[in-house]
C-alpha cells in the first residue's frame, strides 16, 4: 500500500467532513437537527451495525484471495526448485535441457508475467507458455529405465502439477475479486454511515471541536477499511506490503547458484534468443 497517499486520503476525508460540518453549524437555520437522539442513536447503531458487518465481510474474502495469492506464488517457486534438482537424476542432455527451461520460465514469470498481473492481467503470457510447453516435451522423452528413475519421474510429474495449479492461483487473483456493485453497495454505506453524524448537530449543547472529533473518528475508520479492501483486492501492485516476485527471484538465484555457467536459450527477461 502507498502510505502516504493513503494518508493523504484519510486527512483529506475527514477535513472534507469536518468543513461540511462547519458549513451546516454556521449556515444551518436550527440548532438542532435531530431533537430524539436517542431514536437517531438507535436507527445509526442499525445502519452502522450493517455497514460493519457488510465491510467486515469483504474485508475477510478479501483477505483470503491475497493469501492464496502469496501462496501460490511461493508453492510455484518450491515447485520450480525441485523440478530443477529432480532434472540431475537424469541423462545430461535431457537435464541441461530441463534445467534451462526452468530458469527460463522463472526469468518470464518474473519480468514478463508479473508485470501484467500488477495491471490486472489475469490471462497467461505467451511467452511463459512457450517454456511450459517446452518443458512438457522434455518430460515426455524423458527416459525411465532404473527403479530409482521411475521414482524421480514420479515426483516430476507431482511437482509439474503442483507448479501449474500454484501458476493457476498465482493468475486467477489478478483479477479483482470485490466487483463494481460490491463497491457502489461500500460507497453508499460509508457516506450513510458518515453523513448521518451530521444529523447529531447541536450548536448550543457542544463546541465544534467535540462534534468535529466525533465525525473525525468515524470518518478515519470508514475510510480505512475502504482503503484495506482496495489494498487487499490488488495484491501485486508495487507497493509496500504487496505480493512481489520475491521468491521467484530467490529461485532463479538458487538455480543459477546450483548450476552456474548453464547455457540458457532465453534473455534475462524470459525472452526466447533467436537462432
Amino acid at each position: 500500500m502507498n502510505i502516504p497517499l493513503a494518508a493523504a486520503i484519510l486527512v483529506g476525508a475527514v477535513a472534507i467532513a469536518c468543513l461540511l460540518m462547519l458549513a451546516i453549524r454556521r449556515l444551518g437555520t436550527r440548532d438542532v437537527f435531530l431533537a430524539d437522539t436517542t431514536r437517531g442513536a438507535g436507527v445509526y447503531g442499525v445502519a452502522g451495525t450493517g455497514f460493519a458487518v457488510l465491510l467486515a465481510f469483504v474485508v475477510l474474502v478479501a483477505f483470503e484471495q491475497f493469501n492464496d495469492a502469496k501462496d501460490g506464488a511461493q508453492a510455484e517457486s518450491d515447485a520450480v526448485i525441485e523440478l530443477f534438482r529432480d532434472a540431475a537424476f537424469f541423462d545430461r542432455a535431457d537435464r541441461t535441457r530441463m534445467q534451462a527451461d526452468l530458469v527460463c520460465y522463472a526469468r518470464a514469470v518474473v519480468e514478463q508475467e508479473w508485470p501484467a498481473m500488477r495491471e490486472g492481467n489475469g490471462d497467461p503470457l505467451p511467452v511463459v507458455e512457450r517454456w511450459a510447453v517446452d518443458l512438457q516435451a522434455v518430460y515426455q522423452r524423458l527416459p525411465v529405465r532404473t527403479p530409482r528413475e521411475e521414482v524421480v519421474f514420479a515426483n516430476v510429474l507431482e511437482l509439474r502439477t503442483a507448479r501449474i495449479d500454484a501458476r493457476r492461483e498465482r493468475l486467477s487473483q489478478a483479477e479483482q475479486t470485490v466487483t463494481s456493485p460490491v463497491w457502489f453497495i461500500l460507497i453508499v454505506g460509508a457516506l450513510v454511515s458518515i453523513g448521518f453524524v451530521l444529523l447529531f448537530i447541536d450548536r448550543r449543547g457542544e463546541a465544534f471541536l467535540a462534534q468535529a472529533a466525533l465525525i473525525s473518528t468515524v470518518t478515519v475508520i470508514v475510510v480505512a477499511g475502504l482503503l484495506l479492501v482496495w489494498f487487499l483486492d490488488h495484491p501485486y501492485e508495487d507497493q509496500a506490503g504487496s505480493i512481489k516476485p520475491e521468491e521467484m527471484r530467490r529461485a532463479i538465484d538458487v538455480m543459477e547458484t546450483e548450476q552456474p555457467g548453464l547455457n540458457l536459450p532465453c534473455t534475462s527477461a524470459g525472452e526466447a534468443q533467436q537462432a
